[in-house]
């Protein structure tokens, strides 16, 4: 199960930006600070969405907050952004609690003419949000595509398997026209993944045996 809480902030701010993907760090007593994703960011408050795990430590903390509970939490960052035409963003499961706001701020910048995000989750009941990527690409038509890949279901209108190097070259240089030799420039090719240190390592690699240079594609840069 997925879950939204919202926290009001009325003091300093926090120093952490949404659209830059900085992370909250949250105290949980008896374990180490947690990294987590703000899925939404407002006036003196912010939100944070989580996936429970039973017998999980972090999100059995989080799980267990009552209305009018308070967390100690401080900013990790920052990053800075490197705009570009276009946007390709990887999200491993529940990564997409950044992945989503990151595209959403892109597409509101207006610097980027295509913002693709690739959603892997391990099966459809795996994924949420539904409502808010429907109307992300009916907000803007021709410049948001949603794909979906399942690594352990097979459905009409997604990718079976997991992202690999030819999902990517598919999705991105396939499907933008940014292959060698292909109609678009490159050089204003941005990418960002978020999921687990190795899913991000690995994506690492095979955008970069893809023939892209990193940090000069990255689009967030710490």
């Amino acid at each position: 199960p997925v879950y939204t809480l919202t926290f009001a902030n009325p003091g300093a701010p926090l120093g952490v930006r949404i659209d830059f993907g900085d992370v909250v760090k949250v105290v949980v007593p008896g374990v180490k600070p947690k990294s987590y994703s703000m899925s939404r960011q407002g006036e003196g408050e912010f939100d944070i969405t989580y996936k429970f795990y039973p017998g999980g430590a972090c999100s059995g903390y989080l799980h267990g907050l009552a209305v009018g509970d308070s967390i100690t939490c401080f900013a990790r960052g920052a990053k800075r952004r490197a705009a570009g035409s276009h946007v390709g963003i990887v999200a491993f499961g529940v990564g997409i609690t950044e992945g989503l706001p990151v595209a959403a701020a892109e597409l509101a910048k207006g610097d980027a003419a295509r913002v693709k995000l690739v959603w892997a989750s391990r099966t459809w009941a795996d994924t949420f949000w539904h409502d808010e990527l429907r109307a992300l690409q009916a907000a803007h038509p021709g410049r948001f595509d949603v794909v979906h890949v399942l690594s352990r279901e097979a459905r009409e209108g997604c990718r079976s398997g997991r992202v690999d190097r030819g999902v990517l070259e598919a999705e991105f240089d396939g499907a933008w026209g940014t292959a060698p030799g292909g109609a678009t420039d490159r050089g204003g090719c941005r990418f960002l993944s978020v999921g687990t240190k190795p899913m991000m390592r690995a994506f690492d690699e095979m955008i970069q045996s893809l023939g892209y240079t990193y940090p000069a594609h990255q689009l967030l840069v710490r």
